[in-house]
């Protein structure tokens, strides 16, 4: 599994992720992402996670591997919810949380990896849309 975080400077302090539960896979951070760039570092995420970086049409059907989208934060407005629905594509948020302080971003990354980790034992933790 590849997961991608296409802005982890929106995430205030060190955007420090924990582990998943998983063996193997692989974790990309970038500290900012445009439009062009997120398209060509998530062709093959099967999870992208994004603050506030737009996630459109254009990165989700570029993204041949895509299965959930998290959105690191409470608001999920930046993310294409129509594409990812038609796409059959899990989005997520972390309700409650936001990225604009280090205590706040430290939680928020937590639960951006228990929605991760719930994803992958197909259990339902903030989802948004349920494909």
């Amino acid at each position: 599994m590849i997961v991608v975080v296409v802005d982890s400077d929106n995430i205030a302090g060190e955007a420090d992720f924990p582990m998943l539960n998983l063996k193997r896979y692989g974790w990309e951070q970038f500290p900012d992402l445009d439009l062009e760039e997120t398209a060509l570092r998530c062709w093959r995420a099967e999870v992208i996670v994004s603050a506030a970086a737009p996630i459109d049409r254009t990165i989700i059907e570029k993204s041949f591997k895509l299965k959930l989208i998290v959105s690191a934060g409470e608001n999920y407005n930046h993310i294409d919810l129509e594409a990812a629905t038609e796409r059959g594509i899990k989005v997520c948020n972390t309700p409650g949380l936001f990225p604009d302080n280090t205590e706040t971003s430290r939680k928020l990354c937590r639960q951006v990896v228990s929605n991760i980790n719930g994803f992958l034992k197909d259990e339902d933790i903030n989802r948004i849309i349920q494909a």
